[in-house]
């Protein structure tokens, strides 16, 4: 019975098994024969209304279907430009619907009130229209221009905290700078960071490096060009150049910091120059434009200003200090090698003392002998080698050592001191002791002869010390050691000179001096070309021009092989920088588009050379191979020209 009741059991739950994968089954066939709805095209613009020196972003969706979008439609007075695409799927009460959008970039290149005439895109072999969209362009406006928020109409909200924006509300450019400490003692020096975030697609030009705000504190950077990325904010994209440095606080007390920039926005004229549109294919690409004298821009300059910070500096403390404190603050490593280690009595010993770490290397001294009696130093030499990072290396100090007495068995211990900014104490490193191997030379002193007179010389073998020795006939001779007055007996006869020729007459003498004669006229050749170019600044100027131009084109051209558009804008637009303060005789680095403008005439091909150079470094758009090859050609052209 119980056997029966467990048969029946097992069948029931066999049964519900195979009831539950029937449903799911048909589940999931219901799932996969849902029909999608019919399929539609739609078209968007983010923004109604917008000035001219800002964009705005049109989205071309497709629902439920794979669609190809047409060519664009051309508007009088407008530039499309691809912004890339996403791709959505979801199931809502059992219906799987799909949807493809398309962004491209809208820019206006004058004000006015434009329409976008339906889109044409082919869907299964169909082909649907968007809506028409109409949307108003105005001037562009007197303060800093905004752009408008790609999330939505209206224009972007306030950044992350911490970065003082230009404008009120908008963030078209900000200033960070990385967190500091808050407390830092005098002289310590505190890695930062400072990021300069300007938004994609804006066309800026850098006046001036960042600089410090603030008495009590002092900046430094590094000498390498800053580093450009991209970075999202907000959902927002910028283009964003990033300079490390370190702060050193030189005054005790409260500080207010903050760091400034100054830059120029490059924004597109209301004028247009006579041009028709055509086919050129960069025809409104307001990177390109100024390159093939397509339009004008016009400038407004701005000064972007990072949030302060108040920042404590703090004395260093007295207790504690060590007598060899020199004022390192930071944290280091020390490394002492002593070469050779076979030496002898008064032989010179080379020390090699590195010390490495983090912190202000400017104020790391040598490290001395703990027991420096009994040895003779001299000035070190010092050689400071950079690490990775700002603030960060190694100093390397090298200096001889001679023991003034005695034999010594080893090096003592050499110290070095400093100040743990974290441990908020001094600390003293101490080095080993190096052994010696001294030898002991022949007449070494008198502690190791002292049967000699004093001289190092054995008793009996000084001058005073040896006694006379009688002859034969007991007539006194001269010393035993004693060397002769007389020069050694010859028995064979020399050769004779039959006469003397006088040294002027002689050829190798001639020669000598005719060589030197040579050389004087030469040095003096030489001395009269310097003056020459000396008093003829021009001349000089002229000729490292060319020469630093050759160099450049070289460079230019290598990496135009390389096919790297960001390198070959970027030395483009150094090149273009050295060539016009040799010119001018001024810094080639604070050389900006401002100054291109002020000093050449408007119709000067190096402004659009220097602006597309500009542009495309900064914001970071690129060239094809064979843009980059008709850009060097023009600048190229344009630079030996330059005299």
């Amino acid at each position: 019975m119980e056997r029966l009741v467990g048969h029946i059991r097992q069948g029931r739950t066999i049964g519900r098994i195979r009831c539950m994968a029937l449903l799911l089954t048909l589940a999931i066939v219901g799932l996969a024969t849902v029909s999608h709805g019919a399929p539609m095209v739609s078209a968007s613009l983010d923004a109604r209304r917008f000035s001219v020196d800002q964009s705005a972003t049109l989205t071309i969706t497709i629902n439920d279907a794979d669609g190809t979008i047409g060519e664009l439609p051309r508007v009088d007075g407008l530039d499309f430009r691809q912004r890339g695409r996403s791709s959505q799927h979801q199931i809502i009460n059992g219906s799987l619907s799909s949807s493809v959008a398309t962004f491209f970039l809208v820019q206006a290149l004058r004000p006015g009130t434009f329409t976008i005439p339906p889109i044409a895109v082919t869907v299964d072999g169909k082909q649907l229209l968007t809506e028409a969209i109409t949307f108003e362009v105005t001037s562009a406006a007197a303060g800093v221009p905004s752009l408008p928020n790609p999330q939505g109409g209206g224009t972007a909200p306030p950044s992350r905290s911490g970065a003082q924006a230009v404008g009120e509300k908008e963030q078209m450019a900000f200033l960070q700078i990385s967190p500091v400490k808050e407390e830092s003692y005098t002289g310590e020096v505190l890695p930062v960071e400072i990021k300069a975030y300007f938004r994609r697609g804006l066309r800026a030009t850098l006046n001036t490096q960042p600089r410090l705000n603030g008495d009590g504190f002092v900046l430094s950077e590094s000498k390498q060009e800053p580093v450009q990325t991209e970075e999202m904010v907000d959902n927002v994209p910028y283009s964003v150049l990033t300079w490390p440095g370190t702060l050193s606080g030189i005054k005790e007390g409260s500080h207010n910091v903050s760091v400034a920039i100054e830059a120029t926005l490059l924004l597109p004229d209301n004028r247009r120059r006579g041009a028709s549109r055509g086919d050129d294919p960069f025809f409104g690409n307001d990177l390109f434009a100024d390159f093939f004298n397509q339009q004008r821009v016009q400038e407004k300059k701005i000064q972007i200003v990072s949030k302060e910070m108040t920042l404590q500096v703090l004395p260093l403390p007295a207790e504690g200090k060590p007598a060899d404190f020199g004022g390192a603050i930071g944290k280091f490593e020390l490394q002492v090698k002593a070469q050779p280690t076979d030496v002898g009595p008064g032989d010179p010993i080379t020390l090699t003392m590195t010390v490495a770490g983090a912190g202000n290397f400017d104020r790391v001294e040598a490290p001395v002998l703990s027991q420096p009696e009994g040895w003779k130093s001299y000035p070190p030499s010092a050689k400071f080698t950079p690490g990775v990072s700002l603030g960060q290396g190694s100093k390397v100090f090298e200096q001889a050592i001679i023991a003034r007495s005695g034999y010594k068995t080893s090096i003592p211990p050499l110290a070095f001191s400093f100040f743990d900014p974290e441990a908020r104490q001094y600390q003293t490193l101490h080095s080993d002791p190096i052994l010696l191997r001294m030898s002991k030379t022949e007449g070494s002193g008198k502690s190791e002869n002292k049967s000699g007179d004093g001289q190092g010389r054995p008793e009996g073998a000084g001058v005073g010390k040896a006694k006379p020795q009688k002859s034969k006939g007991d007539q006194p001779g001269p010393p035993a050691n004693a060397a002769s007055p007389w020069g050694p007996l010859h028995p064979q006869m020399g050769s004779f000179q039959k006469g003397l020729i006088p040294l002027v007459n002689r050829t190798g003498f001639q020669v000598v001096i005719l060589v030197l004669l040579l050389l004087l006229v030469v040095v003096i050749l030489l001395k009269i070309r310097a003056r020459r170019l000396a008093g003829n600044p021009v001349l000089c100027r002229q000729r490292e021009m060319a020469r630093l131009l050759e160099l450049r084109l070289r460079e230019i051209r290598k990496i135009q092989e390389q096919g790297n558009s960001r390198d070959f804008l970027a030395i483009c637009r150094r090149t273009l920088q050295e060539q016009l303060g040799l010119l001018w005789q001024t810094g080639s680095a604070a050389i900006t588009l401002a100054d291109l403008r002020q000093r050449l005439v408007p119709e000067s091909e190096l402004i659009a050379l220097f602006a597309t150079a500009e542009s495309g470094a900064y914001v970071g758009h690129l060239l094809s191979s064979q843009e980059m090859a008709e850009y060097v050609g023009k600048l190229e052209h344009a630079l030996r020209q330059l005299r």
